[in-house]
């Protein structure tokens, strides 16, 4: 027994020993393949490219898969290679494309490059037409905006940590605050939606949403995630949440459990920063943070297909306020309604597109 111990205790050392001359090895080893461009790819959607592979070396095996799946494989590659990847085939959003590969010793190497399809649509420049004013608190640090009914929900953040987060009825045309719940300073809210008899709010850095009766504003139940929370609205069915990315999460509203994820984009570059969502008319509109601007989405593709310049906005109802936040579309009067953290006015506003 005791020759046996020694024998593994000595095969373990020597493991201890090669393990590390291999990976130093191999970490100094160039690998015999390789992309034939040095930056990373950023595409159209709809548009196919030939993506150029070099192959210096004596290859076994060659993989490339595109965030985990495999597009394509070769055995005992030689020389130069070109593989095609047709944008339509994927959504629009970030990938990692990765080479995997063997030598004919046995020996592992990877290389990666980063593809972003862009959106093939540049997005169109629309304005606001200021229809109505209404009061708003100026206490009231908005972040989320929804109607049910004729009945004006409003949900507040909490900013300077007092415990001043809350859901509340709004009386729309005087501003008043009616029946409301509040958070305790540990709750900091985010975005609301109304579906059903159900009102959903988003918690900003607790990772809860937390759900409630909307007549009586009585605590029914919490659902759980695992990023940040900011936006939320509802097409009827479905529940759609930002987190401060581009990305927007499709959820089930019975477990909140992803069924999709959607990237934001121009034909240019990824929106980020969306924060408060409102569903208008089958499309998405979503703040973006610290800006004038209210992004259009196609929540299918996340593609934005414009976006509202609500400058004129800012200037007439900021006052002493915070940015621009908050979206509420009555769907009875096909009725448009925004405000801002802080801001002493709420407006009636019509889209005017260019």
């Amino acid at each position: 027994m005791k020759k046996t111990l020694i024998i593994l205790a000595l095969l373990g050392l020597l493991a201890s020993y090669l393990v590390p001359m291999f990976m130093k090895a191999s970490e100094n080893t160039e690998a015999p393949f390789a992309f034939g461009f040095k930056d990373n790819l950023a595409i159209k959607y709809g548009q196919v490219v030939n993506v150029p592979i070099v192959v210096s070396g004596d290859v076994k095996e060659l993989t490339v898969t595109l965030n985990g799946k495999v597009l394509q494989k070769f055995n005992h590659p030689k020389e130069k290679l070109s593989l095609s990847i047709d944008s339509k085939n994927h959504q629009i959003g970030a990938y990692e494309l990765e080479l995997q590969g063997l030598d004919v010793q046995g020996q592992f190497f990877t290389e990666i490059r980063n593809v972003r399809i862009l959106s093939d649509i540049k997005p169109e420049r629309w304005n606001l037409e200021i229809v109505q004013r209404f009061p708003h608190n100026q206490t009231s640090f908005t972040q989320g905006l929804a109607f049910s009914g004729d009945q004006l929900y409003e949900g507040t953040g909490d900013p300077s940590e007092n415990g001043s987060t809350f859901v509340g009825k709004i009386d729309l045309k005087s501003g008043e605050i009616g029946e409301k719940i509040g958070l305790d300073a540990s709750h900091f809210g985010e975005g609301i939606t109304i579906l059903g008899d159900e009102l959903f709010q988003l918690t900003w850095m607790n990772r809860k949403c937390l759900v409630y009766n909307k007549n009586t504003l009585k605590s029914t139940r919490e659902l759980s995630y695992t990023t940040e929370g900011w936006g939320i609205c509802t097409d009827g069915k479905l529940l759609y949440m930002s987190d401060g990315s581009e990305r927007i999460y499709v959820r089930n509203p019975k477990n909140f459990q992803i069924i999709k994820t959607i990237e934001v984009y121009t034909n240019e570059m990824a929106v980020t920063r969306l924060n408060e969502l409102e569903y208008v008319n089958g499309l998405i509109y979503a703040n973006i943070w610290t800006s004038n601007e209210v992004a259009v989405i196609d929540p299918l593709t996340g593609k934005v297909i414009a976006l509202i310049d609500a400058t004129n906005l800012v200037n007439e109802g900021k006052g002493s306020g915070e940015v621009l936040n908050g979206i509420a579309y009555h769907p009875s009067t096909e009725k448009l309604y925004m405000t801002g953290k802080f801001w002493p006015a709420l407006f009636e506003v019509k889209v005017r597109k260019k």
